[in-house]
């Protein structure tokens, strides 16, 4: 075996530890010949499909439009989109995205994300991620929100902008109710350039949406755009 055959063979192994989703299922880790899921994650009903709100896109019951929630909060935004629902594996799988250092995931999931935008038929100029405080990118590695975001890019050619800041480190939202979610965001993000979306058609980007809270803030400061839409990997149950 030659030098070239061997720095092959050593690239592909690397390929191989980097890239795991090529082999593995990116839910349940069974290994499956090609794509990133497999049929049995499937079966289970992973998708966030069926009759859902048409502002948040939370599951909602058949014969409805908008959810209780959305009825009672004013949106900045105009829909969310989120390919998945936040159960089992698939809560599993964004976990080890977000706090384990699983960052080849965001490749993967940004394609849900995409297929899903291209259904809904959802047309923009850019992405915006939804910020994190430097103190968590610190300590995290990287913002995950910026990371989908980039992949988000290269899918659809459209350029990503950090144009929010996260000046305040808040409370974790998923150990608030649904009230304190909407005021803990309050006042702590700021917008670098208010005139650089006017006009503009804005898709923010973000992990994981629950009540639509966060999101909800950064459409606030970017009032000026001409449409405002929302997207992440997953919509968690209300």
């Amino acid at each position: 075996m030659n030098i070239r055959q061997n720095l092959t063979k050593f690239k592909n192994k690397v390929l191989d530890i980097i890239f795991p989703n090529g082999f593995s299922c990116i839910f349940c880790g069974r290994e499956i010949p090609q794509g990133d899921i497999c049929d049995r994650c499937t079966e289970k009903n992973i998708f966030n499909t069926g009759n859902r709100c048409q502002l948040c896109d939370t599951p909602i019951k058949e014969g409805n439009i908008v959810c209780d929630h959305c009825k009672s909060h004013k949106r900045a935004f105009k829909s969310v989109s989120c390919p998945l629902l936040y159960e089992n594996e698939i809560r599993s799988s964004i976990l080890k995205f977000k706090s384990d250092g699983a960052k080849y995931l965001a490749k993967p999931f940004a394609k849900l994300i995409f297929d899903r935008l291209t259904t809904d038929d959802i047309q923009f100029d850019i992405i915006v991620p939804v910020p994190s405080h430097k103190k968590t990118i610190r300590k995290r590695g990287y913002n995950p929100a910026r990371v989908l975001a980039d992949e988000l890019s290269l899918l659809t050619g459209k350029p990503v902008a950090d144009i929010l800041i996260k000046t305040v480190q808040t409370k974790n939202q998923k150990l608030l109710n649904f009230n304190e979610r909407q005021t803990n965001l309050e006042n702590s993000m700021t917008i670098t350039d208010a005139n650089f979306v006017k006009g503009k058609k804005v898709l923010i980007i973000d992990d994981i949406i629950t009540t639509a809270a966060t999101v909800n803030a950064c459409a606030l400061l970017m009032h000026k755009a001409s449409e405002i839409y929302a997207c992440a990997i997953a919509r968690r149950s209300l």
